[in-house]
């Protein structure tokens, strides 16, 4: 049983309701009264974001219309966005955008300032480059120095002319007049810092801003909204809806908030609706070394389980020791859902993607990918068009054609347009149409039947066939028997087909990095596909905040993931911080220690009922000592391997 100081207070659901009513005393037109909340996990931000969206729906929706005016609200992912256009039923006056797209909807059209702005700060950037190169050694440091010095300088001569830009949010901007992601950001600040008429233009269009997750979004522009609220208060009210305690990605203002201009009114929501009272109580620990912030379980809140598992480095089979620890937790709690291998309530959490290649078996394929960058950015999020040409074409069709089920087979074909169903490959066919593309299937099932076939196995036999069209990027690797082009109506099929333009970048690296992945196994397209579709139980650290669980199990392995931004190492007294990051720590400036420590708090509270900590260290006895000392756990929340098999 917990002691007392591990488990949380309770207060009553309507606790933090004066928040919200503070909230809407600012939503009101020329009010010029901004705010900001913290909003710790699981105490409702989300809900009061659209307790304000709902509320300036009552009250301003025909002044808005009227005016052409809307309300922005700023989030940090397109599933976020998506997430709040659906819960206010994608109403007209609200404006629902990530960061970028906000960002490039502003500058959007000012070319020549865009421009400008390009000829002032490159020849910055080409000086430090060329001084670092002076000083710099000859190697792969050199050679990327070199490069981009050759790629500034014919981009200065480009900028000779007016030009153009461009921009997609979502997609690879490699074009000379496409703007990067970091550059929309910084244009956009500087140009709300510095040019009144756009601070103007952007009040009166916008009378609301609200950011979400604030912690998180650019610095520069977060100071850039405080600039506009101060120049144009009058007209914009700016609302900022977050927790410094969740800031975990890089790029954010770590001292938002703690010196807030006078006009401005702070929030504080003190509840945790999600979690058991032990869960909270382990947040609350957690942040008493940092901004020291307390927060209530509900009454009537569920007590929880929290345990804590500490094995050495090295352990051996890691797999079997981690389903042997769900398996306790399943006894520990009466939960037999700890045992599921696949649903959405369990959640085990990895510090590294790789750590999850390894447990679901593509290690191999995701290894090769991420030798190029430009692959390994995307690889992860499910965006890579020859992966998913794989994943979500090739073996899916597999899997029909295995399980004799025609219909889909045929489905699978019809959607990706299969060269095969073209109507010159039927006139060829008059008495039995169907016969290239069953031809071609079989053959397929054939190959797959080999439980060694590779990547190239596959890929060769469907370019032998031509059963679908394959994406130009690996067309390079095979050749293409009798290629009949699919006829594509971009009016109404940009969702299904991808189309590539001479836009589309390549490069040796990813060359290179094909040829790799092409070499391994074909079943490990599968482990992929079940990770970036989310029908897996793993995550990673980084990748669920904002999600909740009944179940949770983080694993916290420094060796495996090799990683340096954060060390559980350090954080749990494996390994002696230095003075000098003890001394940033305290001063509350950024460092691995802190980052860490966030980190850990957000991985612990998306928990709402049961959480394991996985502690893989070089030093059992040492984390076990600082997790007492610390209150983080009591003597009968630890475990000890080899006990665990016991």
């Amino acid at each position: 049983m917990p002691n007392d100081h591990t488990v949380a207070s309770t207060k009553s659901i309507q606790h933090d309701n004066p928040v919200d009513a503070g909230i809407r005393d600012c939503l009101k037109l020329g009010s010029g009264k901004s705010f900001i909340i913290f909003a710790g996990a699981g105490s409702g931000k989300t809900f009061s974001l659209e307790n304000a969206l709902e509320h300036l729906k009552l009250a301003y929706q025909e002044v808005f219309s009227r005016l052409s005016q809307q309300v922005a609200v700023v989030t940090f992912t397109n599933n976020a966005a998506d997430e709040i256009r659906d819960r206010v039923e994608r109403n007209p006056i609200f404006s629902i955008s990530t960061i970028h797209s906000f960002c490039w909807h502003a500058i959007d059209g000012f070319n020549a300032d865009i421009r400008q702005w390009f000829l002032s700060e490159i020849p910055n950037e080409l000086e430090k480059l060329k001084e670092q190169e002076r000083r710099g050694r000859a190697g792969k440091a050199s050679d990327a120095r070199k490069r981009s010095i050759a790629r500034l300088t014919e981009k200065m001569e480009w900028l000779a002319n007016p030009q153009e830009f461009k921009y997609d949010p979502n997609g690879v901007n490699s074009a000379q007049n496409a703007l990067a992601h970091a550059d929309v950001l910084k244009i956009f600040a500087h140009f709300l810092t510095v040019k009144p008429m756009m601070a103007e233009v952007l009040a009166n269009k916008y009378p609301f801003i609200f950011v979400d997750e604030s912690q998180d979004t650019n610095k520069d522009v977060i100071n850039a909204l405080f600039t506009l609220q101060k120049t144009q208060f009058e007209k914009t009210v700016v609302g900022l809806f977050g927790d410094r305690m969740q800031r975990i990605f890089g790029g954010g203002e770590p001292e938002l908030g703690k010196s807030l201009p006078s006009e401005w009114k702070e929030f504080d929501k003190q509840m945790n609706h999600r979690s058991a009272r032990r869960i909270v109580g382990l947040g609350n620990t957690i942040r008493k070394e940092d901004d020291g912030r307390l927060q209530y379980a509900r009454d009537g809140a569920a007590e929880g389980l929290v345990r804590f598992f500490l094995l050495p480095h090295g352990t051996s089979d890691k797999d079997q020791v981690e389903r042997r620890i769900r398996n306790i937790m399943a006894k520990t709690t009466g939960d037999l859902a700890w045992n599921v291998p696949k649903t959405d309530q369990t959640a085990v959490l990895l510090l590294e993607h790789r750590m999850v290649s390894r447990r679901l078996g593509f290690t191999t394929l995701s290894d090769a990918l991420s030798k190029s960058r430009t692959i390994k950015e995307r690889l992860y999020e499910g965006d890579s068009l020859e992966l998913n040409f794989f994943s979500n074409t090739v073996l899916p069709l597999v899997e029909a054609g295995q399980a004799e089920d025609i219909f889909e087979t045929m489905k699978i074909l019809r959607d990706n347009k299969s060269p095969l169903l073209h109507e010159t490959v039927f006139s060829e066919n008059e008495l039995d149409p169907l016969l290239a593309a069953r031809t071609a299937e079989g053959a397929l099932r054939s190959t797959i039947s080999n439980s060694d076939v590779s990547l190239r196995d596959v890929l060769a036999v469907i370019a032998e066939h031509n059963l679908l069209t394959i994406p130009s990027k690996l067309r390079s690797f095979v050749t293409i028997q009798n290629e009949v082009l699919p006829v594509i109506d971009l009016e109404f099929d940009n969702d299904t087909a991808v189309q590539e333009t001479s836009e589309t970048p390549s490069d040796d690296d990813e060359f290179d990095a094909w040829a790799a992945a092409l070499e391994t196994p074909f079943q490990q397209v599968q482990g992929y596909r079940d990770y970036s579709t989310g029908n897996s139980i793993y995550r990673t650290h980084q990748g669920v905040k904002g999600n909740e669980f009944e179940r949770v199990m983080a694993i916290m392995d420094d060796d495996e993931a090799g990683g340096f931004n954060f060390s559980y190492e350090q954080y749990f007294g494996a390994k002696v911080p230095s003075a000098e990051i003890l001394a940033k720590d305290k001063a509350g400036e950024e460092t691995g220690l802190g980052r860490t420590r966030r980190l850990f708090y957000v991985t612990s509270t998306r928990a709402k009922r049961s959480l394991a900590h996985v502690i893989y260290t070089a030093d059992v006895e040492q984390v076990q000592q600082n997790l007492l000392a610390r209150k983080l756990a009591t003597e009968g929340e630890i475990l000890l391997f080899p006990f665990l098999l016991d």
